[in-house]
């Protein structure tokens, strides 16, 4: 009997919230210098860094990625269908690879409603 009861009364739950604390995503102050050039560098210079880029799309040139960004007129579509998985966009990125996390494509959302700053 003593057993049983020692063994109920060591047996507990913790709160998930103290074990697996909730990951942030701060899109507050997202910059194109600091947060989406690492994404870019994170997931996207292996097909599109250069102006001989095998995409025919350079990422590292500003005025491009602020066209992507803002027009979604752009021959592929705008960045944000491509990288977000939404909006009909035929060539969702990264190509063949899965979808980037939910931060980052947050992020990206965060600096094309800002009108994507070159800051």
């Amino acid at each position: 009997m003593f057993c049983v009861i020692l063994f109920f009364n060591s047996c507990f739950y913790d709160k998930s919230e103290q074990q697996y604390p909730a990951v942030t995503c701060d899109t507050t102050n997202v910059s194109y210098s600091i947060d989406i050039t690492a994404i870019l560098d994170a997931s996207c210079q292996g097909c599109h860094k250069g102006a001989s880029s095998s995409s025919g799309i350079d990422l590292y040139n500003y005025s491009t990625i602020k066209a992507l960004a803002l027009d979604g007129k752009y021959v592929y579509g705008s960045l944000l269908s491509a990288v977000s998985f939404e909006g009909g966009n035929p060539n969702p990125m990264p190509q063949g690879a899965n979808k980037l996390p939910d931060c980052d494509v947050n992020k990206i959302r965060a600096w094309v409603n800002r009108g994507a700053p070159g800051d």
